[in-house]
């Protein structure tokens, strides 16, 4: 049986994919974020407080580990089923990817598609 609840809608982004916050938030800004959140594993939280600020919505700076599958990840999960949310944490990639998360599982997709 399929998922009744609409998925969460996590874009997830590095501390190096925050090169340049104002080209971030425009490209995020048709996503219609709700709220900005940072791990505590993201060395600088300026940048992600700035993309909260140009999104106009609350940013969530140490908000612990927040790697798939733990508690506080689920939690933001759980919080937003329906809404678009930015999760920042630690990693390599360059490019945000979009997190479409529900009871069936997460899937994962470029912002560039149209999911």
């Amino acid at each position: 049986m399929s998922d009744l609840q609409c998925a969460a809608r996590v874009i997830v982004v590095t501390p190096v994919g925050m090169g340049d916050v104002k080209w971030l938030a425009s490209q995020l800004y048709r996503e219609r974020v709700q709220a900005v959140y940072a791990a505590d594993d993201v060395p600088d939280t300026g940048p992600v407080e700035t993309l909260a600020e140009d999104l106009g919505v609350p940013c969530h700076s140490g908000h612990g580990d927040l790697d798939d599958g733990t508690d506080t990840f689920e939690e933001i999960v759980d919080r937003h089923r329906g809404e678009t949310v930015v999760v920042v944490r630690g990693g390599a990639a360059t490019e945000p990817v979009l997190m479409l998360v529900d009871a069936d599982g997460t899937s994962v997709h470029s912002l560039d598609e149209n999911v």
